[in-house]
């Protein structure tokens, strides 16, 4: 039986930046009169990204859960950037920075994503939900996309106040869904938020690894072989119609390749 609920987390699993956040920055520097080499923007993204990734696996992070905290969050990664440049980091200049990159336009769709969508909606009887650590306007960008035709609900983290891996936040998706942990699928690409926090409220998980560099599992943590693991969304209708339980444990790290 097919699982009757698949959950997907929304950055980098459905959605990709048009341009890349140093790219962004650049852009509202330039208008500012400020012409940043690509080497020192690199440096400076490189060690913004890491106080990023830091914060967000650090155990106690409750940022995710409020919008202002979000707001707040990115704020602080592009004044990290301007201090490293040498610039200062004017709030006015940040909230144009945060507007650009966050525009309902500054985001598409990878290309497996709407035929994934379009199959597993032809499955019949699955409820397809996002949950993301994201602000209240993930809802703008899905529509501004097309994507909320395939979706029966968005569950942005800022928005209803729980974040990733809280099971609380799965077990929400479940209530939306009417639906048992165990008829529950969920995928994305951060193996600590998307697969031990839905494997914490009794679902299945898959982890998504479009390719090497491109996960948010820490840098220094090996590759984790106890999720099935996916390359591409393409993979998942097939997995959506065979159901669970899927197994967990040490080698089963790569999923078959789609027939």
């Amino acid at each position: 039986m097919s699982y009757r609920l698949l959950c997907l987390d929304a950055g980098f699993t459905l959605l990709s930046p048009r341009r890349t956040l140093a790219d962004a920055l650049s852009s509202v520097l330039a208008q500012d009169g400020h012409a940043i080499g690509e080497p020192e923007l690199r440096a400076a993204w490189e060690e913004a990204d890491r106080w990023f990734w830091d914060e967000y696996h650090r155990l106690d992070n409750d940022t995710w859960s409020d919008d202002t905290r979000i707001a707040e969050y990115w704020r602080t990664y592009h004044r990290l950037m301007l201090e490293r440049l040498g610039l200062v980091a004017h709030r006015e200049m940040l909230d144009r920075v945060l507007a650009s990159q966050f525009a309902a336009d500054s985001w598409e769709p990878y290309g497996d994503v709407e035929p994934m969508l379009a199959e597993v909606r032809a499955i019949g009887g699955v409820t397809i939900g996002i949950v993301s650590d994201w602000g209240s306007n993930l809802r703008e960008i899905l529509t501004g996309l097309g994507l909320d035709a395939y979706l029966d609900f968005v569950l942005p983290s800022g928005a209803v106040g729980v974040a990733k891996p809280n099971p609380a936040f799965y077990r929400m998706a479940l209530e939306r869904a009417g639906v048992d942990a165990s008829e529950a699928l969920m995928v994305g690409d951060s193996y600590r938020a998307d697969v031990q926090g839905a494997w914490s409220a009794g679902m299945d998980a898959v982890w998504l690894h479009r390719s090497e560099g491109t996960s948010i599992t820490p840098v220094d943590e090996p590759i984790p072989t106890d999720v099935r693991r996916i390359r591409s969304l393409s993979e998942l209708g097939e997995l959506v119609r065979s159901g669970g339980p899927l197994p967990r444990g040490a080698g089963i790290a790569e999923a078959a390749p789609p027939a």
